[in-house]
């Protein structure tokens, strides 16, 4: 149970203690199903690094493949989210600051680290189910020491468009334990405290 808890960190936020194939495909046009496997071919296509500090040629690779997988998860949602109740008494420039921090966090850590994760190994797209303007891509994940994992993409729709904004293993939500982890951060400490993390964990 271990690993499966360092595979939430890597496939959204490991960061503290969530594929550019061919031309670009509007978001707008995909259903949900669609949209998982770009997001998650995407991931799998970042480079690897190198002893987690990748090249500058990985880098503008790796940017690349973010700024999709970037465009197709809600950001700003799961900032939110992940902030629970601390998030409104934030100012705009607060919010907006934790955003961008959020989004580098994931383009510079979280992605390769989830790429390195699902290398090699065996997904299976199980099942789209689509109740409204919410939907829940279910997936599997064949790993050689834990065996069959499930994870899970739960989306929103917005207009035309459709967003992920939370991924359950095994039915333990992501923003639900990053939740968590910056709670005990704000609250044992401050925020200001969990700025300087996320920011001690970019330049690392």
């Amino acid at each position: 149970m271990r690993n499966r808890w360092s595979v939430l960190s890597y496939i959204l936020a490991g960061m503290l203690l969530g594929s550019t194939i061919g031309a670009p495909i509007a978001a707008e046009s995909e259903g949900p199903m669609q949209l998982v496997q770009r997001l998650v071919q995407a991931i799998i296509r970042m480079k690897p690094t190198n002893n987690g500090k990748p090249s500058n040629t990985e880098q503008t690779a790796n940017a690349a493949q973010a700024k999709e997988a970037n465009a197709i998860l809600d950001i700003p949602a799961v900032a939110q989210r992940t902030l629970g109740k601390h998030w409104q008494p934030l100012t705009p420039a607060q919010q907006q600051e934790f955003i961008a921090l959020l989004e580098q966090l994931l383009t510079k850590v979280a992605y390769p680290k989830s790429a390195e994760f699902f290398h090699g190994l065996e997904i299976h797209f199980a099942k789209e189910t689509i109740t409204g303007q919410r939907a829940v891509v279910r997936t599997t994940v064949k790993h050689p020491k834990e065996g069959l994992v499930s994870v899970d993409y739960r989306l929103v729709q917005a207009g035309s468009s459709w967003h992920v904004q939370d991924i359950l293993l095994d039915d333990v939500s992501l923003v639900a334990n990053l939740q968590s982890q910056f709670n005990k951060i704000i609250t044992e400490k401050n925020y200001a405290e969990l700025l300087r993390r996320m920011h001690d964990k970019l330049n690392e």
